[in-house]
């Protein structure tokens, strides 16, 4: 529809349209700041190219991004005949100003005619109204590359321009294509990986400039690859990033110590899409190759490590990591929203590096990561060590999909107090635990307790992992709050407990009297289902005179959980069948959480969030 123009003149539209620019590579859409008749409503506006899993400011020219647009209107203006409005202006092409209509139609607006503004959709508005803005744009087929897009939302009610609110610029770029040759902070290598020319990055020094690897190359791990400084005390706009565009590939050398190092003074963005997730692997594993074992290789490169500046609880606030990957965490003066970059459709195989009993590499290490990072739809296969580790800090991660790794699946120490949700775990020929968790080895007591929020894991044992193994190993002091989790699979015939709870420190402070009747709620799973065989197994007893804490008189005091058939199959053997999905799901709490109405990681075969994108080649 158009509007009467004599409610608001062009210049004022123009000036209200000329609010700071916004820009981001972020987990969710960034919001806009507001301006108009109802000031307290709420914008937010993003690109891109993977569902939502993360927003990009600069688009890839070959990638198709969808920009999406979500508004609250006021209190006062919900239930209200409401006309949703979005405005681009791209410069350099035709006027510049263009205005949406229904059917998803753009015509070019004329300021002095302001019945050229239109609206793309007239309704009563509700609490929130989410749309797609442009969708399934391609850059490079739609000759926008090297283009700025700044977009405006806003919407008015009762046909009335005096009452419009308004917000952005939400603003992309669509990138030039890449050209041939090697990127900046890059060199030439020598021949081809997977049919694509080998640029190398170099190890050792420190990358202390933007750096973006662009996928119509292949690039080489040349030893230890570090980006930005470990002393970093700037904002987290002002960080060296490391941009890794969807579909690229990075390799190591099995035969010399290799990682990727993000440090505390920068950023990585490593965002794939579910077509074209972003790989990394070593040297060997190409397509089609006869060399690797995808059932038994690990421990073949480093792995990836993210050193951040949020909270830990050693005594100075701070740590080594192993393998010489520097310090990590905060201090005194933590920053607990750190934003150390956004990784998402990733695969990471065959990482890892046991270098000594005592100074391990994991496959992803968050040290020290701030929530302000985001980690969503990342895939492990076969880690030489841990799977995925947070060393304290508030990291979140959503989507994680780990198989075969050797020994902890996911583990956590030094405090960790994030959020984790949508997690698969599948044992394979090794492995010791889906999860294992500790507050701090050295000091079980420390504060603050390590106490995260855990939702929708599924863990599947398998009768070849390590006869110690457990489907978790809660110890250290550690609390946990787990919510509508599984365990499922068949454990070996010789082990320690499906679920071992360990050290007098766990059970102390998880009950306020010492007994079951004391339980505090720091160490929970509740509306949990797992296999009649693990709870049979579970092992753990205060050694407090009297108490009758024990894993299975907590296991049974949990709300809503019980034993029973684990019925896991689909394509990949980790949906779940009827039994599971007869269970009822919690809500965990947080906003941070997606509200699911199934337990477990993947409710059914159909909706199976891994397909498509996660590595499958051990599997026959």
């Amino acid at each position: 529809m158009k509007f009467q123009p004599h409610k608001m003149n062009a210049v004022a539209l123009g000036v209200a349209l000329g609010v700071s620019t916004m820009v981001s590579q972020a987990a969710e859409q960034p919001a806009l700041p507001v301006a108009g008749f109802s000031p307290e409503a709420f914008f937010s506006a993003g690109a891109t190219i993977n569902g939502g899993a993360s927003y990009l400011e600069k688009i890839p020219a070959a990638d198709a991004v969808d920009l999406l647009g979500t508004i609250k209107p006021a209190a006062n203006d919900i239930g209200k005949i409401g006309s949703l409005m979005v405005i681009v202006y791209i410069p350099g092409v035709g006027s510049g100003w263009f205005s949406l209509y229904s059917g998803g139609f753009w015509l070019p607006i004329d300021f002095d005619d302001l019945s050229t503004l239109g609206s793309f959709k007239t309704k009563a508005l509700e609490t929130e109204e989410r749309f797609p803005i442009l969708t399934n744009l391609v850059g490079e087929d739609s000759n926008l590359t090297g283009l700025t897009i700044f977009t405006f939302l806003a919407y008015i009610t009762d046909n009335d321009l005096g009452t419009l609110t308004f917000a952005g610029p939400a603003v992309i770029t669509i990138s030039e294509s890449p050209s041939a040759g090697c990127p900046a902070n890059t060199s030439p290598g020598v021949g081809t990986f997977n049919n694509k020319p080998i640029c190398t990055l170099a190890g050792g020094v420190p990358i202390t400039s933007d750096t973006h690897l662009t996928a119509n190359n292949a690039y080489f791990l040349d030893g230890t690859v570090r980006i930005g400084e470990n002393e970093f005390n700037g904002a987290s706009d002002e960080k060296v990033s490391l941009t890794i565009d969807a579909g690229t590939t990075l390799f190591a050398n099995s035969a010399t110590q290799s990682f990727l190092l993000i440090d505390r003074g920068a950023k990585i963005y490593a965002n794939g899409t579910p077509e074209n997730p972003i790989i990394m692997t070593y040297d060997e594993d190409e397509v089609d190759s006869d060399s690797v074992d995808p059932i038994n290789d690990r421990g073949k490169w480093g792995g990836v490590i993210i050193n951040g500046r949020a909270q830990l609880n050693s005594q100075s606030g701070t740590d080594q990591g192993e393998g010489g990957t520097g310090e990590f965490g905060g201090g005194n003066n933590p920053v607990n929203d750190d934003d150390s970059g956004s990784m998402t459709y990733v695969q990471i195989r065959y990482a890892g590096d046991i270098i000594t009993e005592e100074d391990e590499l994991n496959s992803l290490a968050l040290q020290g990561v701030g929530s302000g990072t985001n980690i969503d739809f990342v895939n492990i296969h076969n880690g030489a060590d841990d799977g995925v580790e947070f060393y304290g800090g508030a990291v979140n991660a959503r989507h994680l999909v780990l198989t075969g790794n050797d020994d902890d699946a996911v583990d956590w120490t030094l405090g960790w107090s994030g959020y984790l949700q949508h997690v698969v775990v599948k044992q394979t020929t090794s492995g010791d635990n889906c999860i294992e968790a500790d507050n701090l080895g050295s000091n079980p007591t420390a504060s603050p307790r390590a106490i995260p929020t855990v939702a929708n894991f599924t863990c599947i044992s398998s009768p070849e992992q390590k006869g110690n193994g457990h489907a978790f190993e809660l110890k250290a002091g550690t609390g946990m709050n787990m919510f509508n989790s599984v365990i499922g699979g068949t454990f070996p015939p010789v082990n320690e407990g499906c679920i071992r709870i360990a050290g007098q420190e766990t059970f102390d402070q998880s009950t306020d009297n010492g007994n079951i009747s004391g339980l505090n709620g720091t160490l929970t799973m509740e509306n949990s289902l797992i296999s009649a065989d693990c709870a049979n197994d579970l092992q753990g007893a205060s050694s407090a005179a009297g108490s009758d804490f024990t894993a299975t008189n907590w296991y049974n005091a949990q709300l809503n959980s019980d034993a029973g058939e684990v019925d896991l199959g689909g394509s990949r053997g980790w949906a779940n069948g009827w039994s599971i999905n007869s269970v009822a799901p919690a809500d965990p709490g947080a906003s941070w959480f997606d509200s699911t109405d199934h337990i477990g990681a993947i409710k059914d075969d159909s909706s199976d969030w891994t397909k498509g994108w996660t590595f499958d080649g051990f599997e026959e």
